[in-house]
C-alpha cells in the first residue's frame, strides 16, 4: 500500500492556519472502551497471576504495560476479528500477546533513545536499570510466544513473527539513519520506508491475525490490510507531530526525542526537503551537535505541522474508504478507531 509522501492536494506552503483537531479519548467510546477494559483485564491476569522468580524481574515486566497505553495493536486484533464475525473471547489471547511484544519493543526503544518518561511514568530502565529492563522485555516476548503457541496455528504464528521481524528491521534502519549526517537521507521517502517496517508491518500483522481468527475471505482480508496500513502511517506521523508540539504533561512521554536523537521525524524530513541546501546542511550539523533550535525554526518556516496534519488526514480518509461497503459488522468501531488515531493528543 501507500508508503509514499502524500504530495497531492497538499500545498507545501499552506498559509492558512489549520486548527488542531478536536480531542478524542479512545475510552470515550463505549464500544472501544469496553474492549480495552477486556484487554487490560486479561493482561493483569497474565502478569499478576502468572508470576515467577526472581520477583523483581516480574515487577519490572509489569511496570510499563500496567501503566496504561492506547492498546491500538491489540485492539486491531479484536476489531478485525469482529469485523468478519469472530468473537472477542477467541481473539483476546492473541491481542494480549500482541500487546506484550509491542511493550517489549517500547522498553527496548526507550533504552536506545535514553528516554526518561513514557505513559506518565518513569521508563522501565530509569526505574529498574538498563540490564533488568532488557531482560524484562525479553520475558514479555517469551510470554507472547507461549500464549500464541498454546492457541495458535502455524499461519497465525507466522503473521505475528513476520510483523515483529519487520519492526526490528525498521528500528535498526532508524538507528542507522541517526548515525548518518548526510542530508539526503532525511527525506520523506526514506522516512516512510522505515515507518512501513517499524510501525505499519506489525499493525498489519495484528489485523491479519484478527481477520484469520474470524475466517475472513480474501476481499475482506485485503480491505482490512489496506485500512490498517493507512492507519499505521497516520499513527506514526501524528506521533511525530505530538513529539514536536506537545508538552510532557500532554503526552505522558518525553518530547522532541526524535530531534534529540537525530532520528528522522516526518516534520523534519519535510522541513529539510522544503529548505535551501545551505539551511539543510546547517540544520543537520546543529542536530549532530545536539542543538534543536534551528530544526524547530525550519519546521515552523516550512509549515511542517500543517503539512503533516493534512497528510495524516489523507491517510485516515484512505483508511475509512477501504472498509466502506465491505459488509463489516463493526464498521462504526473501525471508523472510531481511525478518528482516534488522527485526533489523539497522546
Amino acid at each position: 500500500m501507500s508508503e509514499r509522501p502524500v504530495e497531492s492536494n497538499v500545498d507545501k506552503h499552506t498559509e492558512e492556519a489549520i486548527d488542531e483537531p478536536r480531542v478524542i479519548d479512545i475510552l470515550d467510546s463505549k464500544q472501544l472502551g469496553h474492549r480495552i477494559d477486556l484487554i487490560n483485564k486479561a493482561i493483569r491476569i497474565q502478569l499478576l497471576e502468572d508470576g515467577g522468580e526472581p520477583p523483581v524481574l516480574y515487577e519490572t515486566t509489569r511496570h510499563l504495560i500496567l501503566a496504561g497505553g492506547k492498546r491500538l495493536r491489540s485492539l486491531l486484533v479484536i476489531l478485525c476479528s469482529e469485523a468478519v464475525g469472530g468473537s472477542v473471547e477467541e481473539a483476546l489471547p492473541y491481542a494480549v500477546a500482541t500487546e506484550f511484544i509491542q511493550t517489549a519493543s517500547l522498553i527496548h526503544d526507550d533504552i536506545i533513545d535514553e528516554d526518561a518518561l513514557r505513559r506518565g511514568v518513569k521508563t522501565t530502565h530509569e526505574k529498574y536499570g538498563r540490564k533488568m529492563a532488557i531482560i524484562a522485555g525479553d520475558l514479555l516476548v517469551a510470554k507472547a510466544i507461549k500464549m500464541i503457541g498454546e492457541k495458535s496455528s502455524p499461519e497465525l504464528l507466522t503473521y505475528v513473527s513476520a510483523g515483529a521481524i519487520s519492526m526490528c528491521e525498521g528500528e535498526a534502519a532508524d538507528l542507522l539513519m541517526s548515525t548518518n549526517s548526510k542530508t539526503e537521507v532525511y527525506t520523506k521517502k526514506n522516512y516512510l520506508d522505515i515507518v512501513r517496517l517499524k510501525t505499519v508491518a506489525f499493525m498489519t500483522s495484528a489485523a491479519k491475525v484478527g481477520a484469520s481468527i474470524g475466517n475472513a475471505n480474501q476481499q475482506q482480508l485485503e480491505a482490512l490490510i489496506t485500512f490498517t496500513e493507512n492507519l499505521g502511517y497516520a499513527f506514526q506521523i501524528r506521533d511525530d507531530i505530538l513529539d514536536v508540539i506537545a508538552s510532557q504533561n500532554g503526552t505522558g512521554k518525553s518530547v522532541l526525542s526524535d530531534l534529540k536523537g537525530s532520528r528522522c521525524n516526518f516534520l523534519l524530513a519535510h522541513a529539510l526537503e522544503d529548505s535551501a541546501v545551505e539551511k539543510r546542511d546547517r540544520c543537520v550539523k546543529l542536530l549532530d551537535n545536539g542543538e534543536l533550535y534551528y530544526a524547530l525554526q525550519l519546521i515552523d518556516e516550512t509549515h511542517a505541522v500543517q503539512y503533516a496534519t493534512l497528510t495524516t488526514q489523507q491517510y485516515i480518509d484512505d483508511a475509512k474508504n477501504a472498509i466502506r461497503n465491505q459488509g463489516f459488522e463493526n464498521e462504526e468501531n473501525l471508523v472510531l478507531l481511525a478518528d482516534f488515531v488522527v485526533n489523539r493528543l497522546y
